[in-house]
């Protein structure tokens, strides 16, 4: 068998557990406690429909900032089994251990969860805050104050190259419904193809003026998986505003993230 020829079948074999598991793996998003979809065959598979399939107990393994969380296989369940107002799309998950970010991933997924690990980064670290600062000034926010809450590196689509995932938020006041002149929050993937880089903004708000009820949210990284078992790694956001949270996924699809429309979750008023 050539090397070529090898690389392919190995490739293949890689992804059969994910199409060829016929029950349903749940993901729950653990800031907002959300049920955020799930993965059938190879599918994905939307909250609502994802709810109706899972069992009263599910057992999940818990992924956080350092990937797999140490003794992290935890059992939950929907409180309440269907959603209530003013949140009508939203279902709660309860599980026995608590964590305040990251995914919950239903233990019966056959493949490798985290094939590549995250590497933190210093957030006060030069290099970033300039690149932070000349995005916020192409968002037209002249003077920024720089403050990167979160910088990882990792390969998320395993072709030997790393991406960089960089959030930061500054609000004067915080959350609360208004938001003054300069305030931001987003999270940007960076990818390299050569010499050539590419800030990719996955999710944000950029405030050139205030605004008295502006309801800003603050973005941030919850976690990065493989959550369908085709060796690359998906990334997971939450946020959140004075009065709700929220939660999406993104998948690399050529090189570029693209949002995952099937999975995500979010309640507020």
């Amino acid at each position: 068998m050539t090397a070529r020829l090898f690389a392919i079948c190995l490739a293949s074999a890689l992804v059969i557990p994910a199409f060829g598991q016929t029950t349903l793996v749940p993901f729950a998003e653990m800031k907002v406690n959300g049920l955020i979809g799930g993965v059938q065959k190879g599918r994905w598979v939307a909250p609502d429909r994802a709810a109706k399939m899972m069992k009263e107990e599910t057992e999940f393994v818990l992924v956080g900032k350092s990937g797999i969380e140490e003794g992290g296989v935890s059992l939950g369940k929907l409180i309440p089994p269907v959603p209530i107002e003013p949140c009508d799309d939203f279902y709660t998950v309860e599980l026995e251990l608590e964590m305040d970010e990251g995914v919950a991933i239903g233990s019966n997924a056959k493949w490798k969860l985290m094939p590549r690990m995250p590497k933190e980064l210093s957030t006060v670290n030069a290099t970033y805050k300039t690149i932070v600062a000349s995005f916020l000034k192409g968002k037209g926010i002249v003077k920024p104050q720089v403050k990167i809450t979160r910088v990882m590196r990792i390969d998320l689509d395993g072709d030997g190259t790393d991406e960089v995932l960089i959030s930061a938020t500054h609000y004067k006041q915080g959350t609360l419904p208004s938001a003054a002149k300069g305030d931001y929050s987003f999270v940007i993937l960076r990818t390299s193809r050569g010499k050539a880089v590419t800030n990719h903004l996955l999710s944000g708000e950029f405030y050139t003026k205030a605004e008295e009820f502006g309801a800003p949210n603050q973005h941030d990284i919850s976690a990065v998986a493989d959550l369908n078992g085709d060796g690359k790694m998906e990334i997971i956001l939450n946020g959140f505003y004075y009065e709700g949270d929220f939660t999406s996924v993104f998948e690399m699809k050529n090189g570029r993230p693209v949002e995952v429309k099937e999975l995500g979750t979010a309640c507020g008023v």
